[in-house]
């Protein structure tokens, strides 16, 4: 599909940047000497997500291999000249059969990455000796290093789709000492695999049943936080059909799941039941419903079990899968008649995640499918995976993350950071300065090589292509293009004016939607 157009965008102030107001644009608008996040802004941002969406249907017939860059954004944190050239070597279906196996994929460069962070690979027990400044910035900087190096990208992408799923908020204490085992041996041992089996890691994580206060529920006085987020978010959906009984019928199926705490012991921080605080007596859940679920008295821990096997199957949870995941890959407002088809996937293999994906990444929808809004994170990424860019830490990018709203594991309610062009489209200024920041080689821990980017071109015309082909796969804004080339006139291009351009091509519009 043809992107929206834009005009260009002209800001004239020697004001710091977070007191300038989102002027309006300026058609014809030549680009300022300032230029760093001049001439093409991120106004169109805020136009309406109906304006460049086609219909939710497309021919049946279309040619897959005129898709291959629209489905390496779907699939990647942004495209590069390597992720282009892999994906035109194995074809539309190849490329996604390879990204869907992803343990096959050799990952051992980004491996190396991350071989500093050694909190990565310690036990729960080793991460009580830890630092909790420590273990939030290794986690942060490893989710940059994987999003940003690793070949395992559709895996890395999911990884942060479960993340938000599943959100626990990193600031919170004990949290903040639990997280890291849950990114490890919840989210990221299932990302690609089995839902079923995820929610039930999810349910087991001391991590999840701190963050939601289940470790302080018991038969006599139930905390119904994790009952309620579990169905609400994490399987029904909040119109999925339970009820305020069912809140509490599954609160004390809970009861008595919690986690080791005591100190000295070797199994400090795992998972632990605790009969006594259990709730005994006989439950039904769904009452009245093809999924009613009686639960006989005094089975216990098994409670919790059945709870999840129910949930796991329940169609309002394939619907709701099915919907969530559909956003996040395809578009915003998924059709019934998808949502119905990956939900049938859900409950045909049992909720294999592999096989939701291949439903919603047929060509024929990817063609009818709009640009989506990149969120903070995935700006930041794809700018890093588009540019030759040295990380050696990443400090200054979580800085910058935070600024911007999104630094990952910092998202304080359990719903998870939002994904819709709506919440992130007001928040233009971070974005303009993490452009600017970036090329100034203001970001602690990250540098970008221009001169080695822009090797052997002259003029600003080769530039200006340069910059399309490599950073927007060849599908610029032709607004934003001819701004671009204004900007770095004359011929004589100066290496600020190679380094500014970069920044100002990260603030284009066309560089906001993937």
């Amino acid at each position: 599909m043809s992107r929206v157009e834009a005009d260009p965008l002209i800001v004239k102030t020697s004001q710091p940047l977070q007191s300038i107001p989102v002027p309006r644009p300026q058609r014809g608008a030549r680009l300022s000497r300032r230029g760093l996040l001049t001439g093409l802004g991120v106004f169109a941002a805020a136009r309406s997500a109906a304006q460049a969406e086609p219909p939710n249907d497309a021919p049946a017939d279309v040619d897959p291999s005129s898709l291959l860059t629209k489905l390496v954004n779907r699939l990647t944190f942004g495209p590069n000249t390597a992720e282009l050239a892999l994906a035109a070597s194995l074809g539309y279906q190849g490329y996604l059969e390879y990204q869907l196996n992803h343990t096959a994929i050799n990952d051992d460069q980004c491996q190396a990455r991350l071989a500093g962070l050694l909190t990565l690979t310690m036990t729960q027990q080793q991460h009580y000796e830890q630092s909790t400044a420590i273990l939030s910035s290794e986690l942060t900087d490893a989710a940059i290093i994987r999003a940003t190096f690793s070949q395992r990208q559709l895996f890395e992408r999911m990884v942060e789709f479960w993340t938000d799923h599943f959100n626990i908020d990193i600031t919170k204490e004990p949290p903040n000492i639990l997280k890291s085992v849950d990114d490890r041996d919840v989210i990221r041992a299932n990302a690609l695999g089995n839902f079923g089996t995820l929610l039930r890691a999810s349910a087991h994580s001391p991590a999840m049943l701190t963050y939601l206060d289940n470790h302080t529920s018991t038969g006599t006085s139930p905390n119904e936080n994790y009952a309620r987020e579990i169905m609400e978010l994490h399987s029904m959906g909040v119109d999925g059909g339970y009820t305020q009984a069912d809140v509490l019928q599954v609160t004390r199926c809970f009861t008595g799941w919690g986690y080791e705490n005591r100190i000295g012991f070797p199994t400090r921080g795992n998972f632990f039941y605790t009969a006594s605080r259990h709730y005994n007596p006989a439950k039904t859940i769904f009452a009245g419903t093809p999924q009613q679920l009686d639960i006989p008295a005094n089975l216990g821990q098994t409670d919790g079990d059945m709870v999840l096997t129910a949930l796991i199957n329940h169609p309002s949870t394939a619907r709701y899968i099915a919907k969530k995941l559909s956003r996040y890959l395809l578009r915003e407002d998924p059709s019934t008649a998808l949502i119905d088809a990956v939900a049938a996937a859900y409950t045909t293999t049992g909720g294999d995640i592999k096989s939701m994906i291949r439903v919603i990444l047929q060509p024929n929808l990817v063609a009818a499918a709009p640009l989506k809004y990149k969120r903070p994170f995935h700006l930041v990424v794809s700018s890093l995976r588009a540019l030759p860019t040295t990380l050696n830490n990443g400090t200054g990018i979580r800085t910058q993350l935070a600024n911007c709203g999104h630094r990952p594991f910092y998202w304080g309610t359990p719903d998870g950071y939002p994904d819709s062009l709506l919440y992130w489209q007001g928040l233009l200024i971070p974005r303009w300065n993490f452009g600017a920041s970036l090329l100034n080689s203001n970001i602690a821990g990250v540098s970008i090589d221009y001169n080695s980017f822009f090797a052997g071109l002259t003029t600003a015309q080769q530039m200006a292509d340069k910059v399309e082909q490599v950073m927007f796969s060849g599908d610029m804004y032709p607004a934003d293009k001819t701004s671009l080339r204004d900007f770095l006139l004359p011929n004589n291009v100066t290496t600020t004016k190679k380094r500014e351009a970069l920044g100002v091509a990260i603030a284009a519009p066309s560089f906001q939607w993937y």
